[in-house]
């Protein structure tokens, strides 16, 4: 059987695998499928990222309907999963439908709303697909372990990805998961009905805002 998603895969290796940010590019920026760091990552860890995400797509039977962007990969998530709202620690979980495997020389790593996330929406898988507005991990300079919110030059760098993406995935409706991702679709003028990020006290407005958009 064909796999539904197989363009999905095939944009993202010939696009998103890609891009390669040097420390002194304008943007700082670390993209988890093609780049590592000798003193964080184990040997080989970008494959396996690519692995990860190719093991999340594989576990969509069908197309999804929906589509949750968020705002970007956090350190603690998908900067060593290579999958959105998901982090290392949880591989092997029965709340995560597909397998991974850990990159990080630590590899416990463990993302609080990537576990509340999991917990609500694994009776909905497959029916939402989960993605960032900004598919790269934005940190402070030097910092690699850091999170910072993506600027508005680099969300706009980035969008002709995500507008690919949604013209590829072609979801029956896209929800934002933040002000972020929500501010960014309106901008480009795409319809998404926007929730609560599950994380800082949000994770009781999440579930039940999925729970009625879903």
């Amino acid at each position: 059987m064909r796999d539904p998603l197989s363009h999905i895969w095939r944009f993202f290796e010939q696009v998103v695998f890609t891009f390669n940010f040097d420390p002194g590019d304008e943007f700082s920026l670390f993209n988890p499928y093609n780049q590592e760091i000798s003193s964080i990552d184990r040997p080989g860890a970008a494959g396996i990222r690519q692995q990860n995400l190719k093991n999340y797509l594989d576990s969509f039977p069908k197309a999804p309907e929906y589509l949750l962007l968020g705002e970007a990969p956090g350190w603690r998530g998908c900067r060593f999963s290579g999958v959105p709202f998901t982090s290392e620690a949880q591989f092997g979980q029965s709340n995560v439908p597909f397998q991974g495997e850990p990159t990080s020389i630590s590899g416990t790593y463990r993302e609080a709303s990537a576990t509340i996330f999991w917990n609500t929406l694994r009776v909905h898988h497959p029916r939402a697909f989960a993605w960032n507005i900004m598919p790269f991990h934005p940190h402070h300079i030097d910092v690699p372990l850091s999170n910072r919110r993506p600027s508005r030059s680099e969300i706009d760098w980035a969008l002709p990805v995500l507008i690919r993406l949604i013209n590829l995935l072609a979801p029956i409706r896209i929800i934002a998961v933040g002000k972020v991702a929500s501010s960014t679709l309106a901008k480009i003028n795409i319809p998404a009905l926007t929730i609560r990020h599950p994380s800082h006290g949000g994770a009781q407005i999440f579930r039940s805002e999925i729970l009625s958009y879903l």
